[in-house]
């Protein structure tokens, strides 16, 4: 029988799953928009009539605007990658019935290592580009550094608990009579 708190934890997790999958999709049309983007302005560059039509209305030459639409694929791949792994690992849970397992925690602990590196990396990359484009700006995540060291954390209490589980089915088994 299923506890009223696993049972609240599995329809939460399929709530994150939905929540998640849409926001995934919303990150990969920012992606195909950036590419385009990228795309439409380098075309854009052969022809002069057009090229002075948007620097005219932009406050930045056409190359700036390029070194833009990278930063953005850069962060929305970001961003892409990091909620397609929470979907992932929401999903998991879903599917084995409960965080409390091994896999589960190791899973949770690889969320919580990519919530602290792919921000870190996608601002240095994003550095990067601003640098070569002339086009360095704010740069800003929506991921925090301390929430991945509380997930890193809550990773070694479901492994703890899928100890807990794995010691209570050890019980149970040599208490059930040989047949």
């Amino acid at each position: 029988m299923m506890s009223e708190n696993l049972r609240k934890v599995r329809k939460i997790c399929h709530v994150l799953e939905v929540i998640y999958r849409v926001f995934t999709i919303m990150c990969l049309v920012g992606l195909i928009m950036c590419i385009v983007g990228v795309v439409a302005l380098s075309i854009c560059s052969f022809f002069p009539n057009v090229k002075s039509f948007i620097v005219e209305k932009s406050d930045r030459g056409l190359i700036q605007l390029i070194g833009l639409c990278l930063t953005g694929f850069v962060i929305s791949l970001a961003h892409f990658i990091v909620l397609k792994a929470h979907r992932d690992y929401f999903a998991m849970v879903q599917r084995v019935g409960t965080p409390f397992t091994m896999d589960s925690a190791r899973s949770f602990r690889t969320l919580g290592i990519m919530n602290i590196v792919v921000p870190a990396v996608t601002i240095v990359v994003s550095a990067i580009i601003g640098v070569i484009f002339s086009c360095a700006g704010e740069i800003r995540l929506d991921f925090e550094f301390g929430v991945g060291i509380a997930m890193i954390l809550l990773s070694f209490v479901f492994a703890y608990g899928a100890e807990l589980e794995d010691r209570k089915d050890d019980t149970t088994e040599q208490k059930l009579p040989q047949a």
